[in-house]
């Protein structure tokens, strides 16, 4: 008879038995015994345990993930610092330049009630400049004659000012503006001309500090490390809608010790999102890690986020956003999805675009700070804010996307834009198509896709911050987050899409040159020229696409490929028959080796180890056996399922043997 036994305490072990007897089935295994209740998996300064006969959901490839938002957390808590003493300081001198002017104003009312005080005998003056003064201090407003006033201050305050600092340069003495600043790691870091900014150690509740929202938690393990490894934090709220995650979260919670700074919520992210919408309960950041695509998050998401607080977000539908889907792209996203060797980036600006689409809906917008591409997933963080005006700018910032069916060369339309004439605004939709019905360097047909998002996808400015608060003893992906950032950093801002070098070569059919060469003749040309994040092969420029293949052109003709028939509809027909329009020249040109690879840097992933790629969905059945088994148990399922033969004997019909015979079994095998 089987026994049932619990493994470990918290319910946390699968309970197991020996084997069943007696009867049919007789020696089969019922449970399997497990004598290790958990599996602890450390990472960062977290360590998370699952009931180890349970599916671990956990992809050491998304460490990388999961390193690079916390560094992103750690620079937005101290920027958020910054704003916060900024604010409170624009708050306590406006109160100054108040308090100034009620004393100047209580001064003039004596001066006049001393002087009735003289004739009249009366305290009629100081009466009047008391109640002025109450009825100011109560109400907080201003007449006009008062307001003027005020501002008649506040420029001799300036004015002062400003007369101080220039005595004090002409007198040569200057403040000493080096600083010592605790960053959200907890170290000291010298800092010029920046004041002094306290954040609380990493662990410590800070009452004035963020709060996060972890939408998805899963186990909990992003919010444990975000609790333990990003200083100026108030609290991260852990959000599942698993009754079986929200235990795994109280256990791991408990373990690392951080229930000050982490609050378990059972709830779906949305109805979370929707019930923290009101200004003084929204959240400074959000991170939305889903199994698939965010799309249905995103509404909530626009609008519980605090005023220039930022949104995390990963998508890990690649399919639907590289083109394999595009009707389903356009349910998801609102845009259409377009197969290209720039398919990457563009996935970027689609879920970009998607973003700002649903925070203009309520007068709202994105600022984009980092856009990664990176292993099977893209990742944005962008800042929301709130202006009716910006809003009005949006449809500059995204465009259609006309892409050649041939030659692949892409051509964007904004969707509108801003004419500027003196002190009037006008805004104009675009005219167009900007392309003619056949494409003018192949003479194919054209598709189109979008809008996608067309103004830049990162802030060179909070790159450089990030990168200048990485720790190297903090991340163990620290070398990879360096080089990635880095090459974010080289990256053209104003030039949407990029270049693959082996798809021009493949579509004029010959073999091109090498990159650095490439490189050198769009430089040498006057042109500037990057390289993507997103593809090692990849080449941006501001350069027209007719001087692009205008070098191909001028290789060819130097390093004339075989000549081998081609169809008479390929598109190499038509390219390497047109003039060169352009000089090209392929002496190496100094920038031509960006610095990133000079300092050889780790700039894209390498296979860091087998099924590396993305998760299966988590599942909570404890006897399917391990994932390893199964994607070693389905490969080439499909290729071994052969199409039954023909018997070699016709039979009549009669006589065909019933289904399971050994006859037909002998014939499938």
């Amino acid at each position: 008879m089987a026994t049932e036994t619990q493994a470990g305490s918290g319910g946390g072990g699968v309970v197991d038995t020996g084997t069943t007897g007696g009867g049919e089935g007789e020696g089969e295994v019922g449970f399997v015994v497990d004598t290790q209740p958990y599996t602890a998996v450390t990472e960062g300064e977290a360590e998370v345990l699952f009931p180890a006969s349970h599916d671990v959901f956990y992809n050491p490839v998304q460490e990388f993930n999961r390193d690079l938002s916390v560094a992103v957390l750690r620079v937005f808590a101290v920027e958020h610092k910054k704003a916060e003493r900024e604010r409170r300081e624009k708050a306590e001198a406006k109160e100054r330049r108040r308090q100034e002017y009620l004393e100047k104003l209580s001064s003039g009312q004596d001066n006049k009630g001393a002087t009735k005080v003289a004739e009249n005998g009366t305290v009629e003056g100081d009466e009047a400049a008391d109640d002025l003064s109450n009825e100011v201090e109560k109400n907080g407003n201003l007449n006009e004659e008062e307001g003027a006033a005020v501002q008649e201050i506040e420029k001799e305050t300036m004015e002062e000012d400003i007369d101080k600092d220039r005595a004090n340069d002409e007198s040569g003495e200057e403040e000493d503006k080096n600083v010592i600043i605790r960053d959200a790691s907890g170290r000291d870091t010298e800092a010029t001309k920046e004041p002094k900014i306290d954040l609380p150690p990493p662990g410590t509740k800070d009452e004035e500090g963020i709060r996060i929202l972890e939408g998805l938690a899963a186990s909990g393990l992003r919010s444990i490390r975000y609790a333990r490894e990003v200083g100026g934090v108030r609290e991260v709220v852990a959000n599942d809608i698993s009754k079986q995650a929200l235990e795994c979260m109280k256990r791991n919670i408990e373990h690392n010790g951080v229930a000050n700074l982490v609050r378990p919520s059972h709830n779906d992210a949305s109805m979370v999102m929707y019930e923290n919408r009101a200004p003084d309960k929204r959240f400074h950041a959000i991170d939305l890690d889903p199994y698939g695509s965010p799309h249905i998050f995103l509404d909530g998401a626009v609008q519980s986020v605090a005023e220039g607080g930022i949104l995390l977000v990963t998508c890990t539908d690649m399919a639907v956003l590289c083109g394999n889907s595009p009707e389903t792209c356009y349910a998801k996203y609102g845009a259409l999805s377009l197969k290209s060797k720039a398919c990457h980036e563009m996935a970027l600006r689609i879920v970009l675009q998607s973003l700002e689409s649903h925070a203009n809906r309520y007068s709202r917008y994105i600022v984009p700070l980092l856009s990664l591409s990176a292993d099977f997933y893209v990742r944005v963080v962008v800042r929301v804010f709130t202006s009716k005006a910006k809003v009005q700018e949006t449809f500059t910032k995204v465009s259609w996307v006309y892409q050649c069916v041939g030659c692949e060369t892409v051509t964007l339309q904004p969707l509108g834009r801003i004419l500027i004439n003196k002190k009037s605004i006008k805004r104009q939709v675009s005219h167009g198509p900007p392309v003619a019905e056949s494409c003018s360097h192949c003479g194919h047909r054209h598709v189109v896709g979008g809008p996608i998002w067309s103004a830049p996808i990162h802030d060179r400015e909070f790159l450089s911050n990030l990168k200048e608060s990485l720790v190297e003893e903090d991340f163990s992906t620290y070398r990879r987050m360096l080089g990635v950032i880095s090459m974010m950093e080289e990256e053209l801002p104003d030039v949407p899409l990029y270049y693959v070098l082996d798809r021009l070569a493949r579509v004029a059919s010959i073999n091109l040159c090498k990159m650095v060469q490439f490189r050198s003749a769009l430089l040498n040309a006057g042109y500037r020229v990057s390289l993507s994040h997103a593809d090692p092969a990849s080449l941006k420029t501001d350069a027209p696409p007719r001087v692009v293949w205008d070098v191909v052109r001028a290789w060819e003709r130097q390093q004339p490929a075989r000549k081998a028939p081609l169809p008479a509809d390929h598109p190499a027909r038509v390219i390497l028959q047109q003039d060169i329009g352009t000089e090209v020249n392929f002496d190496l040109h100094p920038s031509a080796n960006p610095e990133s690879r000079k300092k050889e840097l780790l700039r894209f992933q390498v296979k860091p180890e087998k099924f590396w790629g993305p998760k299966s969905r988590a599942k909570t059945s404890l006897l399917q056996g391990t994932l390893e088994e199964k994607r070693t148990r389905n490969q080439g399922k499909k290729r071994r399922q052969l199409p039954p033969q023909p018997s070699p004997v016709t039979k009549h019909p009669r006589e065909q043997s019933p289904p399971g015979t050994p006859q037909q079994d002998q014939q499938a095998a």
